[in-house]
């Protein structure tokens, strides 16, 4: 598969500007063609053959030598795949074998590059400056250099250093080798603002005119491009606007394959110039060609670009959601016939949006390709799906049942509904009693609009594709004035529609896994490490006060705010192990497992036998459907910021799907995964998705979990009466989960929210 290497939104070239590869130097052997192959599939972007050969070559080379250039090369190409762990390995074995000349110096650049998208400027800038000492007087490697400490170089700093690799080039003549050299100073110069102005155009301006006189189309679309986003960031549009429209026009004469990446800025360029100049459908088009144009690389664009930066956030969210945008506010002006294909081509682009963001969660497209394909036809009687999409200056509401799509626009600003939904999950997370101020105002701004619609049609579950911020909030505890929405129906929520399994459970047999850890055993050790604490940091303070403070909580971010894990340096003494073995233990969990034996039959695993080792075991040989596990589990913003804990280990989200490769479990996905104990870093939109990010490495069709550390008695409850209704009185897994619910509501000692809300369903509803 060709994995096309994007350079999104002018990122500073890295790995590339040392691309010189061809010319290293390898032994004159067989293996001599195997590397040369390996490294001109490189150049073509067909990455991982590239991989491949590569690695092959070295693991099998006849001698060091040819070992540690095949190493090289591999480390380079892993580089550009943005696989930096995997790159150092190889990058290191052969700066190790070359101990002097051009080899070694070519290898500390690119091990400088690794450490700095890796976020470790110190190490890099020593890579950088060993690289300038080993090349002496080359001028490639002193230009190379330059620019890659100018990047590291503080803000007061870099115009400076700038200036001095401007000079440089200055007085080495006009070199078309150079003309990257040139693109990567303007860049890196524009992002400066008006004190990098002139520079920036200087050497950009000279990018170009170097391109034509070398007739280097690729190299000429970029410097166009490049030149096109300086004057847009001067407000010069029409400028930009030509530019652009000269680079587009060039870069559709190329082959594809070679300008996709470029393709995709300037439509989007395309698009917001024309929008700014109030020409709406024309930037629509541009839009849509630039939507088109990722779907069409989508699998070969990288999680993160050359800077280390997501892909996602930086280019592809906001082109999907600017097309959104547009789609949204161009059905206005269609006819009624047509507004429905504006709304609907919105929600797919929506989808695509969600599908996206869990890719970026998870730094994954595989597992969510594997995902992909639910349900995404009808509506079934009864259920409403609901599509918050908020914009800059607007929150558009999509409603779909049965009878069509529903749309609504409430004026409100993206950052005020986004302040408003934290402020809201901020108070029900300490259990404050001012909270039903913001459950009002929430529930004006989202649901009351469809309050007619949704009695006409006698809804009875609504399925929310929730959006930033409002995945913090729980949707049933929204209030409409009488009575909180769990009390007028279910509700669950969905990452997307097109992700989600949404097959009835009707009939099936549901043998449970149930897992529980009370009193961790050996795994203290590993939750006493400082990049767990660091995980649950920004929980450590503001949830404190409330009910949160009051009552017994599954709280690890409390755990990890005692004295025992103050100091790294005292975790070690006996003493103070104990003292946090004490602090993770949940007391309510033996109970919990205890009662769940009667309504769940299967197989139980409690302290010392939840082990990762037994674990996987009994799902290497059981037929569960159901898995429950009730110890601590985090959710932070990223798949490698969450965990599950066990009682000698942790288990990762990657740990976990590679437990579940089996051919049964391929052929027959788990029904629920339930985690009754965990929590989702507090203030980070990002951490629920960590609920969908389980569903899809696990093959679940839905997870129950907790946005935030539930009261133990209340947990104990809900799981009991959520799998008796489940199990027992055949209720969809929404409906028991809000019966649940309904019965800690309705009690005098658990009526607030703080006790029953933070339970939420994700995946399928049924």
């Amino acid at each position: 598969m060709c994995a096309i290497q994007i350079r999104l939104a002018y990122c500073f070239v890295l790995a590339f500007l040392f691309i010189q590869s061809a010319s290293a130097a390898v032994p004159t052997t067989d293996w001599n063609a195997a590397i040369s192959e390996g490294i001109a599939l490189r150049q073509q972007g067909n990455i991982q053959q590239s991989i491949d050969l590569l690695a092959a070559t070295r693991d099998s080379a006849g001698n060091p030598a040819t070992q540690a250039t095949a190493a090289g090369e591999l480390g380079i190409t892993l580089l550009q795949a943005h696989r930096y762990k995997a790159a150092e390995a190889p990058l290191k074995q052969a700066y190790d074998f070359f101990l002097t000349g051009t080899e070694r110096a070519r290898y500390a650049v690119f091990l400088g590059n690794l450490y700095t998208v890796r976020k470790q400027p110190d190490a890099a800038s020593n890579f950088y400056q060993e690289a300038l000492t080993i090349a002496g007087n080359d001028l490639n490697t002193q230009l190379i250099v330059g620019l890659n400490l100018a990047r590291l170089a503080a803000d007061d700093k870099r115009l400076e250093k700038l200036g001095a690799v401007s000079q440089q080039l200055s007085q080495s003549g006009d070199r078309p080798e150079h003309i990257r050299y040139h693109l990567n100073l303007g860049n890196q110069a524009r992002l400066l603002g008006d004190q990098g102005l002139r520079l920036a155009y200087q050497h950009l301006d000279e990018a170009r005119k170097l391109s034509e006189q070398a007739d280097n189309s690729r190299l000429l679309v970029e410097s166009l491009d490049a030149l096109a986003q300086l004057y847009e960031d001067q407000g010069r549009t029409a400028e930009a606007g030509q530019l652009t429209q000269k680079a587009t026009t060039l870069a559709r004469s190329l082959e594809s394959v070679n300008v996709a990446d470029l393709l995709i800025n300037l439509e989007w360029r395309q698009g917001r110039l024309l929008k700014s100049e109030d020409k709406a459908p024309a930037a629509l088009a541009a839009y849509q060609r630039a939507v088109e144009q990722i779907e069409a690389v989508r699998q070969d664009i990288p999680i993160e670009n050359e800077e280390g930066r997501s892909s996602f956030s930086q280019t592809l969210e906001p082109i999907y959601l600017g097309y959104v945008d547009l789609l949204l506010s161009q059905a206005n002006n269609q006819p009624a016939a047509a507004q429905a294909t504006y709304l609907r081509r919105a929600m797919d682009t929506f989808e695509l949006i969600k599908q996206t963001e869990l890719q970026d969660f998870l730094g994954d497209r595989c597992s969510i390709e594997t995902a992909q394909g639910g349900s995404g036809g009808s509506i079934p009687a009864g259920t409403a799906l609901l599509y918050p999409i908020s914009l800059p200056d607007r929150l558009e509401l999509l409603l779909e049942t049965q009878a069509g799509i529903v749309r609504h626009i409430t004026p409100v600003e993206r950052e005020v509904l986004h302040s408003t939904a934290i402020a809201y999950a901020n108070v029900l997370r300490r259990g404050a009693p001012d909270y039903i101020a913001l459950a009002k105002q929430l529930y004006r701004w989202l649901l009351s609009p469809f309050d007619e619609a949704i009695t006409e049609q006698d809804i009875q579950n609504l399925v929310v594709v929730p959006d930033g911020a409002l995945r913090l909030v729980p949707v049933g505890a929204l209030h409409d004035g009488k009575q909180f929405v769990i009390e007028k129906y279910a509700v669950s929520m969905v990452t997307g529609l097109t992700m989600t399994n949404s097959a009835s459970t009707a009939g099936r047999k549901l043998v449970s896994l149930v897992a529980g850890v009370s009193e961790p055993g050996p795994v203290v050790n590993i939750m006493a490490q400082p990049s767990i604490v660091r995980i649950l940091e920004p929980s450590t303070s503001a949830s404190r006060g409330g009910l949160a403070q009051a009552v017994q909580t599954r709280s690890l971010s409390s755990a990890i705010a005692a004295p025992s894990v103050e100091s790294t340096n005292n975790i070690d003494q006996h003493r103070d192990i104990e003292r946090f073995r004490a602090d993770l233990s949940l007391p309510g969990v033996k109970d919990e497992i205890e009662a769940l034996k009667d309504i769940l039959k299967g197989t139980t695993l409690l302290n010392a036998d939840f082990t990762v080792g037994q674990f996987q075991r009994d799902f290497g040989t059981g037929d569960f459907r159901i898995v429950h596990i009730a110890s601590h589990a985090v959710f932070g913003g990223s798949a490698d910021s969450s965990f599950i804990m066990a009682y000698d280990d942790i288990l990762s989200m990657n740990r976990l799907e590679s437990m579940l490769k089996s051919e049964n479990f391929q052929n027959n996905p788990m029904e629920l995964l339930t985690l009754s104990a965990c929590e989702t870093a507090e203030g980070n939109f990002r951490a629920p998705l960590g609920f969908s990010g389980a569903a899809i490495k696990t093959r679940a069709k839905s997870v129950l979990g907790t946005l935030w550390p539930v009261e133990d008695n209340a947990a104990k409850s809900v799981m009991k009466k959520f799998y008796g209704g489940m199990v027992n009185a055949g209720l969809t897994k929404t409906e028991a989960l809000r019966q649940a619910q309904l019965e800690l509501l309705h009690s005098r000692q658990f009526d607030h929210p703080f006790f029953w809300a933070p339970f939420v369903l994700i995946g399928n509803w049924l």
